[in-house]
């Protein structure tokens, strides 16, 4: 009889289900789901999320507690009253607005950190989100160089609090015309469209079930891309991460304009630091180029130029692209490769954009051939 009982017991106990993975995810509009135009109930990344999450055997839980317009410090001035919620985990996806607000990314930081910081003393777990790119025709920062540059500050906090990362800024820049595809448009230079917020879905997704879709990526660099009057002795330095299967030390290099360079590398495959310094000094604008890949069963490679900057007294015309001292052929050449294309595509270079509007065309082709034949 005893036994019976137990058994009893213990059918109960299986049958019954486990609780629900319960998730917030605060942040601003993006979060919110603001112009979202699916004919979803629940708008957003949020729901949308929590379906891949239960497709992929997880019982969750997902809260949309996002606000529209909503800043950084908002958000800490009301994380309290959300953690009261009885939370396993945060989403926590902020910036856009202290952005365009020209707040500095090491402030959004700070800010991020106490948040995260409150979360993880009530034995909250943290995923930190980068937030999605600007459109180039956004009134600041539609070159994304802001943006980047705060994607690069999450990643540098999430690696060291070891709270988790997901990263659309990264997924996004390197989506194929990603402002046409993913975007609301239409005069909106901010929000993606029923499409985006499904991509946003599925990125955090798979950070939240272990599988590893991701490039490394880069954290602090310096000097920072686009600095001007830097020093011919300045120190290169460059911050590599992977959140996944780690960074493939034996196939990592810096190079200097497209020549490999003898870098000293410090630290793990989780998080590296690449510097040089040149015996000569560097001239001109030199193009400091990653090379990496990480150890994933799929390998996914990076290479790119993550930084360029114009030594002091360097001086040149329009239309240099090559950064060599004079407009010729190369230029063009260079100039016509890129021709057509906008920020957020794969062969966009804003040096190239030679009047900044986020389109290399006949205006920067105008520009260029003022030039053609002069020497800086």
């Amino acid at each position: 009889m005893i036994r019976r009982s137990w058994l009893v017991l213990l059918l109960v106990i299986a049958t019954v289900p486990a609780a629900a993975q319960r998730y917030v995810a605060v942040g601003d509009s993006i979060t919110f789901g603001f112009a979202d135009e699916s004919l979803r109930p629940e708008k957003g990344y949020p729901s949308r999320l929590e379906e891949l999450l239960i497709a992929r055997g997880r019982s969750a839980d997902v809260t949309n507690a996002g606000i529209n317009g909503e800043t950084s410090a908002e958000a800490l001035s009301r994380i309290n009253s959300v953690l009261a919620g009885g939370y396993n985990d945060l989403l926590l996806m902020e910036g856009t607005n202290d952005i365009g607000q020209r707040l500095s990314p090491e402030t959004i930081r700070f800010n991020l950190e106490q948040i995260g910081l409150r979360a993880a003393q009530q034995n909250v777990r943290v995923t930190l989100g980068t937030v999605v790119p600007r459109l180039p025709s956004a009134n600041f920062d539609g070159r994304n160089r802001v943006t980047r540059r705060l994607a690069q500050e999450v990643r540098n906090l999430a690696h060291g609090q070891n709270w988790g990362l997901a990263d659309p800024f990264e997924v996004f820049i390197t989506t194929p015309n990603v402002f046409t595809r993913l975007y609301a448009g239409n005069g909106d230079n901010l929000h993606p469209n029923a499409a985006g917020y499904d991509n946003l879905a599925l990125v955090f997704a798979d950070v939240l079930t272990g599988i590893d879709s991701l490039t490394p990526v880069t954290g602090r660099i310096s000097p920072a891309d686009a600095s001007e009057n830097v020093p011919t002795d300045a120190e290169v330095s460059v911050e590599v991460f992977d959140f996944g299967a780690g960074i493939d030390l034996t196939a990592t290099s810096l190079l200097v304009n497209d020549e490999v360079v003898t870098a000293t590398a410090t630290g793990d495959s989780k998080r590296l630091v690449l510097t040089y310094r040149p015996t000569g000094g560097f001239r001109g604008a030199p193009a400091i180029r990653l090379r990496t890949r990480d150890t994933a069963t799929v390998v996914h490679p990076f290479d790119a130029v993550v930084t360029q900057f114009i030594v002091a007294g360097a001086v040149f015309l329009p239309g240099d692209l090559t950064r060599n001292g004079r407009v010729d052929g190369e230029d063009l050449i260079n100039l016509a490769l890129r021709f057509g294309a906008s920020v957020g595509d794969d062969r966009y270079r804003s040096a190239a954009d030679l009047n900044g509007d986020g389109t290399i065309d006949g205006g920067d082709l105008a520009i260029l051939a003022g030039n053609f034949g002069k020497i800086s």
